[in-house]
């Protein structure tokens, strides 16, 4: 698509930006791999005063999130774990990388949300929940953290398409376990919410 085919889209849900107060999330994949041309809607969404979040996994090159900082109103960064070896084995990468790039992030830009998505058995363990919440606490431009428990809605998707699902027999957490862990982080200096 061309930036102004996308453009074209946007009008179409103004109806819940509008009651939202929300705006266009550009996700993917990972929308700053085609920098050029994210970077080339960030501005075109700007001249029309919609706002902009960006989806990042923070596995990117640095000068284009830095790049993408200038322009966009709201960052959503993943974080699964702090832990570099559980990392390596659940996503296939380190996350050096995605962590240099948070810290280079948190000190140019001031609205970044934390999602930290709860898988069991992965990185729900209290101990990481808590020190993914003290490390976004400590990273000047994040204003909150969201635990997003998993959820089994891929395995319908994979079955379509005939394949295996490899969260195998994963449980969601009860809801009511996440909101108490939520609960309990408040006080390290980050609101930390349940969703989102």
């Amino acid at each position: 698509m061309t930036v102004a085919e996308v453009l074209a889209e946007i009008p179409r849900d103004r109806v819940f930006h509008e009651g939202s107060g929300g705006g266009v999330t550009f996700s993917g994949g990972e929308p700053l791999m085609q920098p050029q041309f994210l970077l080339a809607l960030l501005a075109a969404c700007r001249d029309r005063e919609i706002h902009t979040a960006i989806d990042t996994s923070g596995y990117v090159p640095q000068e284009a999130l830095l790049a993408a900082a200038a322009s966009a109103d709201l960052f959503l960064y993943d974080l699964k774990t702090l832990d570099d070896d559980r990392h390596r084995r659940f996503t296939g990468v380190s996350n050096r990388l995605i962590l240099q790039n948070l810290h280079a992030l948190g000190h140019v830009h001031r609205n970044i949300w934390i999602r930290m998505p709860l898988v069991p058995g992965v990185n729900d363990a209290p101990a990481d929940i808590e020190d993914v919440v003290r490390l976004a606490a400590s990273i000047p431009g994040v204003r909150q953290v969201n635990l997003l428990p998993y959820h089994a809605t891929g395995v319908a998707k994979f079955a379509r398409l005939g394949k295996t699902y490899p969260g195998g027999d994963l449980v969601p957490p009860p809801a009511e376990l996440v909101e108490q862990t939520a609960a309990r982080l408040q006080d390290l200096g980050v609101p930390v919410i349940s969703g989102g």
